[in-house]
């Protein structure tokens, strides 16, 4: 029997049973469906993350207390005390004595405030930011009408702002909010600049849900005993692992680290927040893997009952072939190409409901929605395999039946 015919044969038992070769599938179509699903997801969220940090540009890293950044931890070294807070002051040391950078900005933030223009006011979820003039640069944000800040608007503590897009939604949905007054914390200030729509973050927030105002105008609202954040933007044409180095060694000298102590303070950047979550994910794949590899088990145990059934039923049939000249190698690949069949068609069910629910979730989270082809690949490969090791023994069995037994088989 040559393949075309024997691909035809498994085909046309599967289509004769249907139900059976639903419930034998369903271990596999669950493993398969379990790893393409949280494989695409995580993947998904890889590529959102890769787009959100590409926003701040390749050559900006961050000084901060804390190894958490929205709930990822960045950096590998134990918290075993309360941190200092960074000051404000750790910026200007910076700028002072770092001859690799260009750009250096602290910024302070106080979230859940509301804003209020005339009779209109915004929900109590405003970021509000205090900055200086490399914030918006440093931050990946752009001005799209007016300006942002000069040091001169720092050194005076003008009660200036600029808006994000959220704040321009709810509060100027008909006119130019440019020069207008609007209320922070009870507080005028004088819109200056509005900043160009960002878009959503990886991890739910909005990126234009913010105002900023000078970190000076902050602190005296919102008080300055608060740890700062220090954006720092890498020189063009230097090494950015030395720029790092070079602020490392400024902040541990004004923070008084003593040479070979562990340094007291966190530095990340686009490719440490990258990895950090890729190392996270590859443990919830393997998870996922192993998930998977349990319900694959199950399923190939199931493959191998049904084929044992199916050789039993096909008994009479097997004696036919043999008596008219069929090999045992003839018996022994159909039914494996049947068993493999089998395997691959629950494979296949379980990839379009892992792509489905997959699909489903980047819809609702607003993350891409990723495929990677290795998962495709292996999922078959796979599947094929399980098909190949639950179908030998049955095979096997049919193949060395006695053609004589076999025709008296009732």
């Amino acid at each position: 029997m040559h393949l075309p015919e024997n691909i035809s044969v498994a085909l046309s038992q599967l289509k004769n049973n249907k139900m059976r070769s639903f419930l034998t599938t369903i271990g596999i179509t669950i493993g398969i469906a379990t790893v393409i699903f949280i494989v695409s997801v995580l993947e998904g969220y890889y590529l959102s993350i890769q787009s959100d940090m590409n926003r701040l540009g390749s050559n900006v890293f961050q000084v901060q207390r804390d190894e958490n950044f929205s709930g990822i931890r960045v950096g590998h070294s134990r918290r075993e005390k309360p941190r200092k807070k960074i000051k404000v002051e750790v910026a200007e040391a910076i700028r002072e004595n770092a001859t690799l950078v260009d750009d250096v900005g602290a910024e302070l933030w106080k979230r859940g405030r509301t804003i209020v223009y005339n009779d209109k006011k915004t929900n109590p979820n405003i970021t509000v930011g205090g900055g200086e003039p490399a914030f918006f640069i440093n931050n990946g944000y752009f001005i799209d009408d007016g300006r942002g800040f000069t040091w001169n608007d720092i050194q005076s503590s003008k009660k200036i702002t600029v808006l994000g897009m959220d704040i321009v939604d709810i509060l100027f949905p008909f006119e130019n909010p440019l020069n207008k007054i609007v209320k922070i914390n009870g507080i005028k200030f004088k819109v200056t600049g509005i900043i160009e729509r960002a878009g959503s973050s990886t991890f739910g927030d909005s990126n234009d849900n913010i105002v900023v105002i000078p970190i000076s105008t902050f602190m005296g609202l919102f008080g300055s005993n608060r740890s700062a954040n220090i954006t720092i933007r890498v020189k063009e044409g230097v090494d950015f692992e030395d720029a790092k180095s070079q602020v490392v060694g400024i902040v541990r000298k004004v923070r008084k680290v003593p040479p070979g102590e562990e340094k007291d303070f966190a530095i990340w950047s686009n490719d440490s927040l990258i990895d950090s979550f890729a190392g996270i994910a590859s443990k919830i794949q393997l998870v996922a893997i192993l998930l998977g590899l349990i319900s694959l088990l199950v399923g190939s145990i199931g493959v191998m009952n049904i084929m044992l059934v199916t050789v039993t039923e096909r008994t009479r049939e097997i004696g036919i072939r043999k008596a008219v000249g069929a090999k045992k190698a003839s018996i022994l690949f159909q039914f494996l190409n049947e068993s493999i069949m089998l395997s691959i068609l629950g494979g296949v069910v379980g990839m379009f409901f892992g792509i489905l629910f997959a699909w489903i979730v980047g819809v609702l989270l607003e993350t891409p929605f990723a495929i990677p082809l290795w998962a495709v690949i292996t999922s078959i490969a796979v599947t094929t395999l399980v098909g190949l090791f639950a179908g030998l023994y049955p095979a096997a069995k049919a193949a060395n039946m006695d053609p004589i037994d076999a025709l008296r088989y009732e």
